[in-house]
């Protein structure tokens, strides 16, 4: 078969990278108010010299917050200013990947599956590790393709590739067995294995420097993996505590149910054409990202979190986002195959058809719709016309998604109503309102050295016994917590059970979709009382017996 030569004019890389420009400025849908925040936080106080407040396994994840902070200290606090990182890492993944693709063909399909990932995409201006290790990812095998050509160039880039990765977060080490993989392929068919020597050279020395710091640091070079392995709790993400057939409901058919949910099941029917090409004939690009693809999957599925217990890891979509560029290499290399071949065309149409059948038992109509109609074109549209028609088909659920969280949260609005509510309380009068929202509230004020009057319901109980009975306090609800933090339906009973205890009045000040502000006052026949320390003694709200925990479990591993 003929190869087809690239063109000269890169359109589709030109297209991609304007493509993800756009999306980063409007497709925003604010903070998700959970470990982005953490992270906004670290990267303001490292650039501001302020100490960090606990020796927690972020604080030693520099590469996911040092450039968003650097960012913040240069330009000023901005929430999704500080995501420009991620930007640069999704637009250097896609120049990477078009330079090493060989055929005009699979660098167009290539694009077209890299750029529409839902997930991927979701976190695109967002400040998380995974959108900063997708590059990492994408830049160990892409190393290696050249590890025969430029063995010392090569080694030197995957040392550093896994070092940065590393320091980004610790899902890197699932790449870890790639270089070795290589090494017993090379070996085996009696190549060059120069690039090993430097490999292994450049690794030693990383790690020399990267133990050395917490020698220096902490008196302990294995002080990070120790934090890890003692920073194990319960929660509804662990398994540990779950019992065997959690565990095993986690091994065999949960991976299946989650990657189907969230539609990496696509990428990874259409990928087996080439995992398979990759073994049974001697192309070196095929199996470096073959290996890697497996390498990913693989240790997604069964890696545990943990040396002295066995504790698979919660497969978060976001997790699995560094999925997307090494799979979309192993579509676009085979993308002749799934789209003419009688065989794999239909083993692609049949198994992503299975896909719309699990997701018509989850009784998820619309994401069955998606499957089968994607089947049908891979089954029925003409060769030529197939990838034009799958592109226009899975940019569906990208602007779907887009759509939906921007009306879910309409976070903009949420945050100008946030400041103007809060701008008019203060320490006697305070704003009450979610712990995931308490919890960013400088991040939605853009100052950290300011102390807000903003409580959440727990301290606002603690309030009485402290400084006595505020005159008057306002709540803020956020509809979007049904969605993201369904434990905190408790908040506004709380509230109120509080309010009714103490015999304050309740006054409806705003109400929309998303936003619900009540202010209560304190009613004037209880103004008399100098010392309220009886009355908050005899108070139990209903928070004691309704403790919960606002943000869900931070991603620790």
């Amino acid at each position: 078969m003929q190869k087809l030569i690239s063109p000269t004019s890169p359109f589709a890389l030109i297209a991609a990278l304007l493509f993800f420009m756009a999306f980063w400025n409007w497709g925003y849908d604010g903070i998700t108010f959970s470990d982005d925040v953490s992270y906004l936080t670290l990267g303001h106080q490292f650039w501001h010299d302020i100490p960090f407040q606990e020796n927690d396994l972020f604080n030693y994840r520099w590469g996911t917050y040092l450039l968003p902070g650097l960012i913040t200290y240069l330009f000023g606090f901005n929430d999704h200013l500080a995501s420009l990182p991620s930007l640069f890492a999704y637009m250097l993944t896609v120049v990477l990947i078009w330079k090493i693709l060989p055929e005009y063909l699979a660098k167009n399909v290539f694009v077209v599956f890299f750029c529409t990932s839902v997930f991927l995409l979701h976190f695109l201006p967002k400040v998380y590790p995974d959108s900063l290790l997708v590059f990492w990812t994408a830049l160990i095998p892409a190393s290696a393709v050249y590890r025969h050509k430029q063995p010392f160039i090569a080694g030197l880039i995957m040392s550093t590739a896994f070092f940065f990765g590393l320091c980004t977060k610790e899902t890197i080490i699932l790449l870890a067995p790639l270089p070795l993989l290589l090494f017993i392929a090379d070996a085996r068919h009696n190549r060059p294995t120069s690039f090993y020597r430097y490999f292994v050279l450049f690794a030693i020395v990383f790690i020399l420097g990267y133990l050395g710091y917490f020698y220096v640091q902490f008196g302990d070079p294995f002080f990070r993996l120790k934090s890890i392995e003692t920073g194990h709790y319960v929660s509804p993400y662990s398994f540990y505590d779950k019992g065997w057939a959690k565990t095993l409901e986690r091994l065999t058919f949960s991976p299946i149910l989650t990657f189907i949910e969230r539609t990496f099941w696509i990428w990874i029917v259409l990928a087996v054409p080439g995992l398979v090409r990759a073994f049974k004939h001697d192309k070196d690009l095929h199996l470096v990202f073959a290996l890697s693809s497996l390498c990913l999957l693989i240790g997604f599925w069964f890696m545990t979190t943990s040396l002295s217990f066995y504790n698979p890891l919660h497969l978060n979509p976001r997790h699995l986002i560094i999925l997307a560029p090494v799979l979309s290499v192993n579509i676009a290399l085979e993308a002749k195959r799934w789209t003419s071949n009688f065989f794999w065309n239909r083993f692609g149409a049949l198994w992503i058809g299975f896909g719309g059948i699990v997701a018509l038992g989850l009784l998820d109509w619309k994401l069955a719709a998606f499957y089968f109609s994607f089947a049908a074109v891979l089954l029925l549209v003409p060769s030529k016309w197939k990838t034009p028609c799958l592109a226009v088909l899975l940019f569906f659920p990208v602007l779907a998604s887009v759509a939906y969280h921007k009306e879910l949260k309409n976070y903009g609005h949420f945050k100008s109503v946030f400041n103007k509510t809060l701008s008019t309380c203060n320490a006697d009068a305070p704003l009450i309102s979610h712990d995931f929202v308490v919890k960013s509230g400088e991040v939605l004020v853009g100052e950290y050295n300011s102390h807000l009057p903003l409580y959440s319901v727990q301290e606002l109980t603690k309030k009485p016994a402290i400084d006595g009975l505020p005159q008057k306090f306002t709540i803020l609800v956020y509809s979007y917590y049904n969605h993201a933090f369904p434990e905190e339906g408790s908040f506004v009973k709380e509230v109120t059970a509080f309010a009714n205890h103490y015999h304050y009045d309740k006054t409806k000040i705003y109400q929309d979709k998303w936003i619900n502000i009540v202010q209560y006052n304190l009613k004037a026949d209880l103004t008399t009382f100098q010392n309220h320390r009886e009355v908050v003694m005899g108070f139990r709200s209903d928070s004691d017996h309704l403790r919960h925990t606002a943000t869900p479990a931070p991603d620790r591993y």
